[in-house]
């Protein structure tokens, strides 16, 4: 299956989160439909609790869904067997809480993914440089992940989504609790993935980025409420 340009989607699918006691469920994704083009910015945003990070993570395939499609280039990624690792690898997410291992570096982490995905290599190491570089964060690669603040992990997190040039880019959050000048820097450069083709999915609290959304999706309580 070719995903090097993913357009994912997502047909009537839920998603059940379990409760803390075994016989109750809550639903946090209740029959949504989308479509996620390359080219595009595409804005998920709602209150906390909305569904925006399941969504995420569903369409990442991370979380599989309780019912309905997934489907990228019109195939469903369910019905594909061990190829969805193909389809993985052309993902790139990051979360608003980004989990590193603590006992490497930064930078060892972003090798890490790179090994895992079969990309480590010397272009997608320099990639990872330059976008740390843009992103301001290139001085705190040698840290270790606790001695940098949230805000720079969430930086650090993005340049290892993008590090292996991804088709779809899925991003928890990425400006929340950043000053203007990072938020910028990050704004213009979601825009020129849109203009090289990727697929952006963002879920976002934040007014300016929804400004550059070209898709908007507004959920409340797991069901999408307009667009």
């Amino acid at each position: 299956m070719r995903v090097s340009s993913a357009s994912p989607k997502l047909n009537n699918f839920a998603f059940f989160s379990r409760k803390p006691r075994p016989s109750r469920r809550e639903e946090a994704l209740r029959e949504f439909s989308g479509k996620f083009e390359g080219g595009k910015i595409t804005v998920v945003f709602g209150p906390s609790g909305a569904g925006k990070t399941t969504l995420l993570r569903t369409l990442s395939t991370l979380l599989p869904p309780a019912s309905g499609t997934i489907k990228y280039n019109n195939i469903d990624v369910y019905s594909l067997g061990s190829g969805i690792g193909e389809v993985r690898r052309s993902i790139g997410i990051s979360f608003q809480e980004p989990i590193f291992v603590n006992g490497l570096t930064l930078w060892g982490n972003i090798e890490l993914t790179l090994s895992a995905s079969g990309k480590l290599n010397g272009e997608n190491k320099q990639r990872a440089l330059k976008l740390a570089e843009r992103l301001g964060v290139k001085n705190l690669l040698p840290k270790r992940p606790k001695e940098v603040s949230g805000g720079e992990a969430r930086r650090v997190s993005l340049v290892r989504a993008l590090a292996h040039n991804p088709s779809l880019i899925a991003l928890d959050e990425p400006t929340a609790y950043l000053d203007w000048e990072a938020t910028e820097r990050i704004i213009g450069l979601l825009q020129e993935l849109r203009e090289e083709g990727k697929t952006v999915v963002v879920s976002t609290h934040d007014s300016e980025l929804i400004k550059v959304g070209d898709v908007l999706y507004s959920l409340r309580y797991g069901r999408l409420v307009g667009d």
